[in-house]
């Protein structure tokens, strides 16, 4: 699951009862650096953190059969798109220490979900390039998602090209390789911008 921010930076999930009993819903945020590369971490972020998403409501109780929604907002401008995970889970109650004595003691299995929240930068700038060893780099503030790569001969036209569909998302400052491109003079880049939902191309010329 995932939430894309609008220019705002807001966005929500709805969470949705499938039981019979009232449950108690907590979130936790945290920061993932270093997306889609051998690096990638996630980090649990502290409630206030300025630079960080707010969770409304963070904790809530969520009656039988009932739905609730839930705002998540970024509290200032980022100038890099930035990743966020929100782990929703149901809880047996809501850190109120009076109630401890009223909670049986009991083995219970609930799902944690996960939900993937990009931040876009205030300032967008959507930017690739080819480089000498054969890999696209994303040289942007934020994503765009590699559709399908063409490499072509000289003259040659795009639908004579050798296509390879990828459907990967490139961040900032990470690159994607590409297949052998020896005997080949340019590669065609087809990709799509997450911010203003739009497919678009790109051609290199391969030296």
């Amino acid at each position: 699951m995932s939430v894309d921010m609008n220019d705002q930076g807001e966005g929500s999930i709805r969470v949705i009862s499938r039981t019979n009993e009232i449950q108690y819903i907590k979130s936790t945020i945290l920061i993932v650096s270093d997306r889609n590369t051998p690096q990638e971490k996630e980090t649990e972020i502290k409630t206030g953190d300025p630079n960080a998403i707010v969770v409304m409501p963070p904790k809530f109780a969520l009656p039988a059969g009932a739905s609730k929604m839930v705002r998540i907002v970024a509290m200032e401008p980022v100038q890099e798109e930035a990743t966020y995970r929100v782990k929703v889970e149901a809880v047996p109650q809501l850190d109120d220490p009076l109630n401890t004595a009223n909670v049986k003691s009991q083995v219970t299995l609930n799902l944690i979900w996960g939900v993937l929240v990009s931040v876009p930068p205030a300032h967008p700038q959507l930017a690739m390039s080819l480089q000498t060893d054969g890999k696209i780099r994303n040289d942007g503030n934020q994503r765009f998602k590699i559709l399908k790569t063409g490499l072509c001969k000289k003259g040659q036209a795009e639908k004579d090209c050798v296509w390879q569909e990828v459907n990967k998302n490139i961040y900032p400052r990470v690159s994607y390789t590409l297949p052998n491109i020896l005997g080949y003079d340019r590669v065609v880049v087809q990709y799509w911008n997450w911010i203003n939902k739009s497919k678009d191309s790109k051609d290199f010329a391969i030296h």
